[in-house]
């Protein structure tokens, strides 16, 4: 069972890479894209991470670089355009507008076991239930290492900005 909350998110600013990319160049492309928009975090003032942003409602867990991606279609169904985004304290490429959005977490063994499609689905069908709109296009927050994390933790959000 997928459980969806809301939250309000406040302004981000981002530097971020843009990309085409279907699944499987997805899969190829993002942990490089993450890296380098970390880098180019750094250089412009230091890369916030997850201490920074208490609406991850992550207090208790390492501080750890905080990455959004955001999705203009499903890289499942062919090349689409992705934007990854590492924050920064001010300045950066741009700024996320602030917002609320409606997520939920996601363990490291939905996503191996392709279960992660079925998260995007609930979250699509709450904001129905609950009589939201999506806003903007679906995202990714992701707030830990991906690799080195356990089957069973959590590993990031999907998150539907919402009215």
């Amino acid at each position: 069972m997928v459980e969806v909350r809301l939250r309000d998110v406040p302004q981000q600013h981002v530097v971020s890479e843009m990309g085409t990319v279907d699944q499987a160049g997805l899969e190829a492309w993002l942990p490089g894209a993450m890296a380098r928009v970390a880098q180019r975090a750094r250089a412009a003032g230091g890369l916030l991470g997850s201490a920074d942003w208490p609406f991850l409602a992550r207090s208790g867990c390492p501080d750890e670089p905080v990455f959004v991606t955001i999705y203009e279609g499903n890289p499942n169904e062919g090349p689409t355009s992705v934007e990854v985004c590492a924050t920064v304290a001010a300045g950066g490429d741009r700024a996320i507008p602030a917002h609320r959005e409606a997520y939920a977490r996601v363990t490291k063994s939905q996503v191996t076991s392709g279960e992660l499609g079925g998260v995007y689905e609930a979250i699509e069908k709450w904001i129905v239930t609950n009589g939201l709109t999506v806003a903007r296009a679906p995202r990714e927050t992701y707030w830990t290492d991906f690799v080195s994390a356990a089957a069973d933790d959590e590993v990031f959000d999907v998150a539907f900005p919402v009215t």
